[in-house]
């Protein structure tokens, strides 16, 4: 049976469920200067997926699609794999929640970005791009 809004459930659970796959949904993907640019590869978001379900914890996605403005703006390189919707950055709170979360994420990517208080992932290998990759900003 599928719930509607009518029925009384809470907005903050309507907003926590995707429209992508259980946990993620479009808006977690946008990019933040609400353009509406591009659209997020179903790789990308199917990686994320398994790896929450393994991690058994929310992922915040706190940069996913970039249009090359929004790209610059945050000091995005040229060439991002963000622009072509291949790449998304998780937050992270602290070194033991980045260490479990990398340990999850290398299931399944190939290429990964470890910063204090995030990791990027993308799909960009089948793009051509260096794989496996790790790097750290």
């Amino acid at each position: 049976m599928v719930r509607t809004r009518s029925e009384n459930i809470p907005r903050e659970i309507i907003d926590s469920m995707g429209d992508l796959t259980e946990h993620f949904s479009r808006k977690e993907f946008a990019c933040q200067c609400n353009c509406g640019a591009g659209q997020v590869k179903q790789e990308l978001v199917t990686k994320l997926e398994i790896t929450r379900l393994m991690y058994g914890k929310p992922m915040h996605i706190t940069s996913g699609l970039r249009c090359e403005k929004h790209n610059k703006k945050v000091g995005g390189v040229e060439n991002s794999t963000h622009l072509d919707g291949y790449a998304a950055d998780i937050a992270v709170n602290g070194c033991f929640e980045r260490d479990q979360l990398v340990g999850f994420l290398r299931t399944h990517f190939n290429r990964m970005g470890i910063a204090n208080d995030f990791i990027h992932v993308d799909v960009a290998d089948g793009a051509g791009r260096p794989s496996p990759c790790l790097w750290v900003y």
